[in-house]
């Protein structure tokens, strides 16, 4: 009888250590296949944003973040150094050293991690012994990185957008000196966007300025001041190689009977419709301008016969107009037209000069006619 409790109690000490053996290497298993998430930061939308603003995304190199990299290298002894920039679903590099790649998928890098937590500094002395990175591409991949340390790229609204990092393929230890400079060297990468950035909007503030002065504000058309600029290269063009063009002088007829009687605000809309249908009725690459007032002028390129054809165009556009639109004026244009020819080389200013009269010659026989 003893022998048999005896018995009973070693068959169930073996079964209580085979369970407690399966479950010891269940979790095991478990622990082995263990990958962390990485959660999207709270402020992703406007994140994002503030990466897109800077118009860095897919650029190419600049000497200015290679230097950076190139430093961050020396100074941390690494044989990897990139600038990153953490988009939607990648991690794009803008610089680096000691790879070839162009980015890398966002889910599982090791910069994900950092633009959590932006005002720390992310240090992984042993990847292969970090459960959130033992599992990564560049840890079990070709690269076998071991060691990461990163700084987060911070713009002034406080938005983490990036990383200066630095890699090796053997575990590794920073002095405080060196993720002291690593620190700086971000913000000096920042720095160098946040440049960029007022030199391309100073730029582009410029190019709009120009184009204001060149822009008729009432139509949206060009001014007298862009026609006789970009009239005079045309002219050259014309010159140099031997075709024709014509300029079109234009006279809005009876604008001051309708800003009498209807008002100015029904005036300026003649003058809009006219300017609209002006621009319909050319190419892009003929310049159509307003002089100012009721008058406008046309330089045209070669491609009509002559200036009969020119004028039969766009009278025939008027009186459509004149039939779609329901308003309470008509518009009427008187024209002068006047051809240039290479053998002739009349100037800008003569050809204006004979168009103006041209229209002016027309302008009388319908008042002639009229009376």
């Amino acid at each position: 009888m003893s022998r048999s409790l005896v018995a009973g109690k070693v068959m169930l000490r073996l079964f209580q250590n085979l369970q407690r053996s399966r479950l010891s290497s269940l979790r095991l298993r478990h622990s082995s296949v263990k990958t962390q998430v990485v959660t999207l930061p709270d402020n992703e939308a406007e994140r994002l944003k503030a990466l897109v603003s800077y118009n860095i995304l897919d650029t190419l190199p600049e000497q200015a973040f290679d230097d950076l990299t190139a430093i961050a290298a020396y100074i941390c002894k690494t044989p990897i150094a990139l600038i990153t920039f953490v988009d939607s679903d990648r991690e794009w590099f803008k610089s680096k050293v000691g790879l070839t790649s162009s980015e890398t998928p966002r889910d599982g890098s090791f910069c994900s991690h950092i633009i959590l937590q932006p005002e720390d500094i992310l240090v992984v002395p042993n990847a292969i012994k970090d459960d959130r990175f033992n599992n990564n591409p560049l840890v079990k991949g070709n690269l076998k990185i071991r060691f990461y340390a990163g700084v987060p790229l911070i713009t002034p609204d406080g938005f983490a957008i990036g990383t200066l990092c630095v890699l090796d393929s053997i575990p590794h230890h920073l002095t405080y000196q060196q993720l002291d400079a690593l620190r700086r060297l971000s913000r000096q990468a920042i720095a160098q966007m946040e440049l960029i950035q007022e030199v391309r909007n100073r730029k582009q503030a410029e190019i709009e300025g120009r184009q204001l002065l060149l822009i008729d504000e009432l139509t949206g058309l060009h001014n007298r001041r862009a026609f006789f600029l970009m009239a005079a290269q045309q002219l050259k063009i014309a010159y140099r190689m031997k075709v024709c063009c014509w300029v079109m002088f234009i006279d809005l007829d009876g604008l001051k009977q309708i800003n009498d009687t209807l008002g100015h605000d029904i005036g300026d809309a003649l003058i809009i419709d006219a300017g609209r249908l002006l621009k319909q009725t050319f190419r892009n690459s003929d310049i159509v301008a307003r002089l100012g007032g009721d008058e406008f002028i046309v330089f045209i390129s070669s491609y009509f016969k002559d200036a009969d054809s020119i004028q039969e165009r766009l009278q025939t556009n008027i009186a459509n107009f004149n039939q779609q639109q329901n308003c309470s004026y008509k518009l009427s244009m008187s024209i002068g037209i006047e051809r240039y020819s290479p053998d002739s080389n009349m100037s800008l200013e003569q050809l204006i000069a004979r168009s103006d009269e041209l229209m002016y010659a027309q302008k009388r026989l319908k008042r002639q006619s009229l009376t």
